[in-house]
């Protein structure tokens, strides 16, 4: 199985630098590349160690425990990660390499295939997240024996159920399909489900952040009556009872992956589903090919859930400061300001999902008269749409209590749209041709410290001199990244 996996791997890596002109023409820079991002163990001993740092920032607050009780708590906040990580990494990447093709080339061999290659395929992105977490288990075990071994087990069952619970996003809520009597109506449910069941999580969320402010008043209640991951991890003070828990969950699991892999490979096989009920009139429409390709991107990721998952998923990290906001009974404009900062932080994360959308029609868009600008914006316009709305959406809901944040319009409205220019920039530096750049973990993480440290010099400015001022540059910065893209 690990030797098809492998070739998979790779060959997902060599139809992404195929799809990148100046890698392909240049044989020994796409040998090397291949080399260096087509090898399974390179690829995530590099992830692996990049998580460590952050992983080891854990370990020290679960150190600084007073006792095994806090110290059990702390490590469940944590053990959102590979839960988190799982979740996002197989609903997106699911799609993405449905959509490629990858699996074609095996069809005609005398091999018995299934979606357990598929599965075990994105389960490989779910490594790093996991040994973030093995310093905190590390220091469960030094300092309490057997809680730090059950931590790791519990660990392992969270990615496990985040990439189980993905499949079950992407095999009912993925696929394409077309037409129909009801499309349109399918197309808002399926939105709607993925933002109830993300809203879900934060909602466990926010009660394990009540839990942990108050868990010396409720904790014997939690360890005794709660089974809902993350809460369950902190029965590790338990073993038996804690063991017993993870048992339970894989009776539950396991079943579950089986059916789900059994539907998911029927549903690769059937690919897009077209129906019709009536016959309707059609309406040529021309647009600018700037919007032209936003639109097209937009309607393939209504259509695909599981690329809706990517495009939303980003903001879900600031819900709870939002919330927070909107409860507080007393809105100030700083706390406006910050939270669309962390909005236009989180929203150069979506260039992820947005450089996947095109898939294996990508080819398609390299044989239209499309320039390398006209492609970039395009893909801005859709890498904003969520962020901006959310801003925008934010100031008018706290201005109903504070006609002054108004003001705060324009920021909502440019902060987002300077970090993902920064990301186009990122990636498309030097590009003259149509490309499907490398958007490995490392350079995302470049690129958030890169869009950190700019927002984080507009927020002084702002803190400093003044709104208007931290506008001013803020435009200034868009304008300047936008002329380097236009070619």
């Amino acid at each position: 199985m690990f030797e098809i996996v492998r070739i998979l791997y790779r060959e997902l890596h060599y139809r992404r630098l195929r799809s990148n002109p100046q890698i392909a023409a240049d044989p020994e820079k796409f040998r090397k590349q291949l080399r260096s991002t087509g090898d399974i163990k390179r690829g995530m001993a590099i992830q692996s160690v990049a998580f460590l740092f952050f992983g080891i920032m854990m370990a020290g607050a679960v150190m600084a425990a007073e006792d095994e009780t806090r110290a059990a708590v702390v490590f469940a906040t944590y053990a959102l990660l590979p839960f988190v990580m799982a979740l996002y990494t197989t609903t997106v990447n699911a799609s993405y390499a449905v959509s490629m093709g990858i699996f074609e080339p095996l069809r005609p061999l005398p091999l018995k295939t299934s979606s357990i290659y598929l599965s075990v395929l994105l389960a490989i992105d779910n490594v790093p997240a996991v040994v973030a977490l093995l310093p905190a288990v590390i220091v469960m075990t030094v300092k309490y024996g057997v809680l730090g071994v059950l931590g790791l087990f519990w660990i392992l069952t969270g990615a496990f159920l985040g990439h189980v619970l993905g499949l079950v996003v992407f095999t009912f809520f993925g696929s394409a399909s077309v037409g129909g009597r009801f499309s349109k109506l399918k197309t808002l449910a399926r939105t709607l489900g993925v933002i109830l069941f993300i809203s879900m999580f934060y909602a466990i969320n926010y009660v394990q952040q009540y839990v942990n402010e108050h868990y010396e008043e409720i904790l014997p209640f939690f360890s005794k009556y709660s089974v809902a991951y993350p809460f369950s991890v902190a029965s590790i003070t338990e073993p038996l009872h804690s063991l017993l828990l993870i048992l339970g969950y894989l009776a539950v699991l396991v079943p579950l992956y089986r059916f789900i892999l059994g539907r998911l490979w029927r549903r690769m096989e059937e690919g897009v589903t077209v129906s019709r009920t009536r016959i309707l009139r059609f309406k040529a429409e021309t647009h600018h090919p700037v919007l032209a390709l936003a639109l097209k991107d937009l309607r393939i990721a209504f259509r695909r859930s599981a690329l809706l998952v990517g495009l939303i998923f980003p903001l879900f990290i600031i819900l709870p400061s939002a919330i927070g906001i909107l409860t507080s009974g007393k809105v100030e404009n700083w706390a406006v300001a910050s939270v669309l900062l962390m909005i236009a932080w989180v929203a150069s994360v979506g260039i992820d999902t947005v450089l996947k959308i095109d898939g294996q029609e990508f080819e398609f868009l390299r044989s239209l008269p499309i320039t390398v600008g006209q492609f970039v914006r395009a893909k801005l316009l859709v890498m904003n749409a969520v962020p901006v709305t959310a801003g925008v959406g934010l100031v008018l809901i706290t201005s109903y209590l504070d006609a002054s944040l108004l003001i705060l319009l324009p920021a909502a409205l440019l902060l987002p749209f300077l970090t993902s220019s920064i990301a186009m920039a990122f990636f498309y530096h030097g590009e003259d041709e149509l490309a499907v750049p490398e958007t490995d973990f490392g350079h995302v993480l470049a690129l958030m410290v890169i869009n950190g440290i700019a927002l984080g010099v507009v927020a002084g400015l702002w803190y400093f001199m003044g709104y208007p001022y931290a506008l001013a540059l803020t435009l200034l910065g868009v304008l300047m990244v936008q002329k380097s893209l236009s070619r």
